[in-house]
């Protein structure tokens, strides 16, 4: 599982997300949870790139906007490593 730690905050992707045909999406966990980011549009209307997946436990508002930072500035890194290995499955 391919994991990175940036501004305390554990980012990473799950393997069998890669088998199987979902759009390219990170895990952040937070000190009360986990949220989950879609990399990519999810649909045509959306001018936010960057969309909350999902929010599993308690996530703080100030975590989410801090992950989103997170997000987006390291969303060409996350992308090309999902890519690599969704290419190797």
């Amino acid at each position: 599982m391919p994991t990175w730690k940036i501004k305390g905050y554990w980012c990473y992707f799950k393997t069998n997300d890669l088998t199987k045909n979902k759009p390219a999406h990170i895990h952040i966990e937070t000190a009360r949870g986990e949220i989950e980011f879609w990399l990519e549009p999810t649909d045509t209307k959306s001018k936010d790139e960057i969309k909350v997946k999902k929010i599993k436990g308690q996530v703080s508002d100030k975590e989410q906007n801090e992950t989103k930072r997170i997000v987006k500035e390291n969303k060409d890194l996350f992308l090309k490593e999902w890519n690599k290995r969704k290419a190797k499955v």
